[in-house]
């Protein structure tokens, strides 16, 4: 049963934001924990309620215009926290996870909230679905076509942005089976793509380059869905997004038996992110000693975790922007269009002081750091005053119910193998033994304060 216990706890922390005990009671008991993850009938779409979309901007007075940006502003956060919230308290754990995932691949700057919602409603929608008609259906999206400049790629004048992202950082990595020409004939072939003032995709055939095309040494009047069919064509593309997949979802160091082994199943099956992701949560080696607590925590996943397993939610909300600033995830805020690097880049020097003190303040109403980059301030001298602001995390906690929730069963597994991926270390374990406290609130925060809290 312990052993169950692991393998169950481990899933859902790789397949989810992790599961409390009250829960993995009740699933120990089915005969098929994956089927219950990836067979979503119908997907919850981010259901944020947006004001009508205004299209006369232009003729809005200088001070409209500011007050429509500053609502625009204030919305664009509220999506944010709408969103983590969404992580944590979804019906289908897999759906807020893959979603998450392809936000970091598919990554694009968003400070528009009508296309931060059709963006991330494109990603649900999508992320368990067939691969083509994800990368279609992104790069229709109005984020995706203003991030990377396709209202400027017109026939007269291709804009290489999109098609040298497509190929490099979306679908076949870097230098991989095409050329600086293939870029360039690609560009040509994504001529025309754009959107509606609403942000709907909207193709303009004036702007489209209906010449032929030589990509990937065929030629033909290729358009961008040709394209898109060309890249799928070559097994390097699902060995680029299996790849993706297994250092995300299995272990930063790739096990190449066990990624060819999943190209195989993607490429196979034409390219069916369900059945990819079937095949990796019932392969024997997703359950090995070496796999289980190999992987670092991002921000995102360390704060949904924290704010699921505790129900968290404090009294002014603008504290999860602040929370992901520090840490160094930001939803809708990537780094550039590579995303986030991950893995070992989420713990440097400061940030991971501030990852193993963060328990302790969200559990205790403790006070967190207003910390802001010059990407948020552009005043220097403004930045540092800010920088020693505190925020106070105020929020009530029933720690009856939680101590329900989580109670620990040493048949099945302590609270330590609960909480915590992996292996203790000698260290954690001395500090355990040593640190033996009456109050459950007390316990908790210990366990979680340890380094081995960082994995899962």
């Amino acid at each position: 049963m312990r052993k169950d216990y692991q393998k169950l706890l481990h899933l859902y922390s790789r397949a989810g934001f992790g599961i409390n005990k009250r829960e993995a009671d009740t699933l120990i008991e089915s005969k098929d924990w994956v089927k219950q993850l990836t067979n979503v009938k119908q997907t919850e779409l981010l259901d944020f309620d947006l004001p009508e979309f205004k299209s006369n901007y232009m003729k809005l007075s200088a001070d409209e215009r500011m007050s429509m940006r500053k609502e625009m502003r204030k919305l664009s956060r509220d999506i944010n926290i709408f969103w983590l919230d969404q992580m944590s308290k979804g019906k289908d754990p897999l759906v807020e996870k893959m979603s998450l995932f392809w936000h970091g691949h598919f990554a694009c700057r968003i400070v528009n909230p009508y296309e931060a919602i059709q963006y991330t409603n494109v990603l649900r929608e999508n992320c368990l679905g067939n691969f083509k008609t994800l990368v279609v259906e992104v790069a229709k999206s109005s984020a995706m076509i203003k991030y990377l400049h396709l209202r400027q790629n017109k026939r007269q004048s291709p804009n290489e942005d999109f098609a040298r992202e497509l190929c490099e950082l979306f679908t076949l990595g870097r230098d991989q089976e095409y050329t600086e020409n293939d870029v360039k004939e690609i560009a040509r072939a994504f001529t025309g793509w754009n959107t509606r003032k609403d942000g709907t995709y909207h193709f303009k055939e004036k702007q489209h380059d209906s010449g032929e095309k030589t990509i990937f040494g065929k030629t033909g009047n290729f358009d961008g869905n040709d394209v898109i069919d060309m890249i799928l064509e070559k097994k390097q593309c699902a060995k680029f997004i299996s790849t993706k997949i297994y250092k995300e979802f299995v272990h930063p160091d790739v096990n190449e038996k066990h990624l060819e082994e999943i190209t195989d199943v993607f490429y196979n099956s034409n390219y069916d992110i369900r059945q990819l992701m079937n095949h990796i949560f019932n392969a024997k080696w997703f359950y090995s000693k070496d796999v289980i607590g190999a992987k670092i925590k991002s921000p995102i996943e360390l704060i949904v975790g924290l704010k699921k397993s505790f129900d968290l939610s404090p009294k002014k909300d603008k504290v999860w922007l602040i929370l992901q600033r520090n840490l160094g995830q930001e939803l809708y805020y990537p780094p550039n269009v590579a995303g986030w690097p991950g893995d070992t880049s989420w713990i440097d020097s400061s940030r991971l002081a501030m990852r193993l003190r963060l328990p302790s303040v969200l559990l205790n109403n403790g006070q967190i750091p207003i910390a802001f980059k010059e990407d948020y301030d552009t005043n220097p001298n403004e930045n540092r005053k800010k920088m020693k602001q505190l925020a106070k995390f105020q929020c009530e906690i029933d720690w009856n119910e939680t101590q329900l929730t989580h109670q620990d069963d040493p048949k099945k597994c302590t609270l330590a193998e609960l909480m915590l991926r992996g292996e203790l270390s000698n260290d954690a374990k001395e500090f355990i033994k040593g640190h033996q406290l009456s109050s459950f609130k007390n316990q908790m925060i210990q366990l979680l304060s340890l380094p081995e809290y960082q994995l899962c």
